[in-house]
């Protein structure tokens, strides 16, 4: 009896050591060393990886941050002052001495840009496209043609419209030859805006790339089985293709607000325009923290509120994008 209660306490104490280790194992050592396996196993794709974080970081989520610590001082690019809500206070202050009105300016100037710029070079950029999507012989060349501006730096090709549009430049050149008398163009309070717009035609080659992507997405079926049906052209065009592009649609329609509301070339080309004509809120930023106040902290304030505006705009985009034909079953 004595002996095998020995055996059994001694059976006992081995067993409960085992599970005492097992359990320190599953609790303790093994957590690091299936991590580290787990690191050693992909740690190829994580070298890979490690420039982009690191880059992210630096370049993009640090100074993110700071510009929002920034908006609640008076940063000047040496020393700073801690403002609270004061510099978003004086972005609503829309008394004589407030900035309320020069910033709202701003953004309407920016809102009437984007109302025709966007719809225009969509449409423009969507025709171009239809055209250049048929296979006929040499379309490769046009193709290529109308894709070349937008390889150009957008701050080379403001230099050049601001050249061609000037008092004594090509376009007026070209209205004299005709008998016509010359314009403002970049220089009129009424032209400079469509004259800036007439400009951005120029880079719709990008788009027409995006939108012949989509049409090559459309199954050439269904324009057999319509034609079987006496459907015509335009029939086909909006029955079949502009529903199946509405996914490019919404695409472009959105990178082209974000674009818009971020509109910067103008500024090598004209400036803010006469009168302010095309002082965009992005411009006005600018000016703002570079210009001969260094009033960075103000300027961050204002970046953040155009990133608002944006948000909010994009919100409204993906809720009410229920016209958008993703091809999925009801």
């Amino acid at each position: 009896m004595d002996y095998e209660t020995k055996n059994g306490g001694t059976a006992a104490a081995a067993d409960g050591k085992t599970l005492a280790d097992r359990s320190a194992g599953v609790g303790g050592s093994n957590r690091p060393s299936k991590l580290l396996k787990w690191i050693k196993k992909d740690y190829g794709c994580y070298l890979f990886l490690l420039p982009m974080i690191i880059g992210f970081f630096i370049f993009t989520a640090y100074p993110v941050i700071t510009s929002l610590i920034y908006s609640f001082t008076d940063y000047n690019g040496l020393f700073y002052t801690k403002l609270g809500l004061e510099n978003y206070q004086n972005m609503f202050d829309f008394s004589f001495s407030g900035l309320g009105k020069d910033v709202f300016k701003s953004f309407g100037v920016t809102f009437e840009w984007a109302l025709i710029s966007i719809p225009l070079g969509l449409v423009l950029s969507f025709m171009l496209a239809l055209l250049a999507s048929k296979e006929v012989k040499g379309v490769g060349v046009y193709r290529l043609l109308f894709y070349m501006p937008t390889i150009i730096p957008s701050i080379a090709i403001s230099f050049i419209w601001a050249d061609t549009f000037s008092s004594d430049g090509l376009a007026n050149q070209l209205l004299l030859s005709l008998g016509l008398p010359p314009s403002m163009w970049l220089e009129g309070e009424s032209t400079a805006l469509w004259t800036l717009i007439l400009t951005g035609v120029w880079g719709i080659g990008g788009n027409m790339i995006m939108w012949l992507a989509s049409l090559r997405n459309i199954p050439p079926e269904l324009y057999e089985a319509a034609s079987l049906d006496g459907a015509g052209y335009f029939t086909n065009l909006f029955r079949i293709t502009i529903p199946l592009c509405t996914p490019m649609i919404f695409y472009n329609l959105l990178n082209a607000l974000i674009g818009a509301m971020q509109a910067f070339d103008v500024y090598a080309m004209v400036g803010h325009g006469p009168n302010d004509s095309l002082y965009f809120i992005s411009i006005r930023i600018y000016e703002t923290a570079f210009g001969s106040g260094n009033e960075y902290g103000l300027a961050c304030a204002m970046g953040w509120l155009m990133f608002a505006v944006i948000a909010v705009l994009t919100l409204i985009m993906f809720k009410t994008n229920n016209w958008v034909n993703y091809g999925e079953e009801s």
